[in-house]
């Protein structure tokens, strides 16, 4: 079906994302208002599918090589990826690229309850059918979480089409017990606790860490929003779909572009160890990179994108050839030492 017009959603749906400056261990996020505006002049499209309707922001010269994107359940492009590219600003490698952000179904904001359960591998073929549709064949990717996931599932499957990943704590394995109870917990939640505080709480620490929880309060807040601005219906079933996903550690073996890892280390936090299995699988690629970020959540874009940018120009700069300046590294180094990591 032909890309239309966004939907608006009801009043109060929009955001307006400030202006990001170098970042410290004490305010690693965006400046961000919300007084119920829309998000800005770059308003993504609605695709519809059998799949459900999802949104679609494409930004930059379509002439140019594709970046997709694909953000964690619960956020959004503007959630999870929007202050990272604010943050990188224009003297970096990702100007080189037409960024298309593909949300999943039904998770844009005022979106219809979907109409069927979809599991991690429907969002998959999702994915191609999207991508078909804005006729992307090849392209580089960014996922994170579960993003990070559908983007492993995707490359096992269709390893032509994806040129290079960006993975941010990606997992290829069921979920961990300890997340399995955290689900059963939630069935029970209802009759003992205000729901919405519990439901918001799993996806704040699973995004941030408690450093950032208690002192970083405006990017917070600004989350917990830009949260409840989406229908809890489609969260709740895609969240319980990426619990209940499949291990796709075998199908790893297919994968063979170049693949960046960026994971989370922080004390009792499983993405780490969710990464070392994905790591495993990709054992027989010579070109994979891991690089680790102290003191962060799952939301690196947001609470960490100093620690980011740096890295992938790196990494990209034998993607883009002489592309890549020493303006560009000095830019991105600078940000990486003013925000200290």
């Amino acid at each position: 079906m032909l890309l239309s017009p966004a939907a608006k959603g009801e009043e109060g749906m929009g955001s307006e994302m400030g202006e990001f400056k170098p970042l410290n261990r004490s305010n690693r996020g965006a400046s961000v208002t919300i007084e119920g505006k829309d998000t800005d002049e770059n308003e993504g499209t609605i695709i519809k599918s059998e799949y459900g309707d999802c949104e679609v922001t494409i930004l930059g010269d379509r002439k140019l090589p594709a970046m997709v994107t694909y953000p964690d359940v619960g956020t959004t492009y503007d959630s999870c990826y929007k202050g990272f590219f604010q943050f990188c600003g224009d003297n970096c490698v990702f100007k080189h690229y037409c960024l298309i952000h593909i949300n999943p179904p039904g998770q844009h904001y005022g979106s219809e309850t979907l109409k069927k359960k979809l599991s991690m591998q429907d969002l998959t073929e999702h994915l191609v059918h999207i991508l078909d549709e804005v006729k992307v064949t090849n392209f580089h990717a960014m996922g994170c979480g579960m993003g990070a996931y559908v983007m492993l599932d995707f490359a096992s499957k269709y390893p032509k089409r994806m040129q290079s990943m960006i993975l941010i704590n990606p997992s290829s394995q069921k979920s961990w017990t300890l997340d399995r109870f955290y689900a059963k917990c939630n069935i029970f939640a209802k009759s003992y606790f205000k729901y919405d505080k519990w439901w918001k709480d799993q996806f704040i620490r699973r995004w941030f860490h408690r450093s950032t929880i208690m002192g970083n309060l405006d990017l917070v807040d600004i989350h917990e929003k830009l949260f409840f601005r989406l229908n809890q219906k489609n969260v709740k079933m895609l969240s319980s779909s990426f619990m209940a996903r499949k291990d796709i550690t075998k199908q790893l073996s297919s994968i063979n572009c170049r693949t960046i890892l960026l994971v989370s280390e922080s004390e009792g936090n499983l993405n780490e160890q969710e990464a070392v299995h994905v790591m495993d699988g990709l054992k027989h690629m010579k070109d994979t990179t891991w690089i680790k970020v102290k003191n962060s959540g799952v939301l690196l874009t947001e609470e960490a994108p100093g620690a980011l940018l740096h890295p992938l120009n790196l990494f990209y700069a034998g993607d883009m050839g002489l592309l890549i300046t020493k303006d560009m590294l000095d830019h991105s180094r600078a940000l990486q030492q003013a925000a200290h990591y």
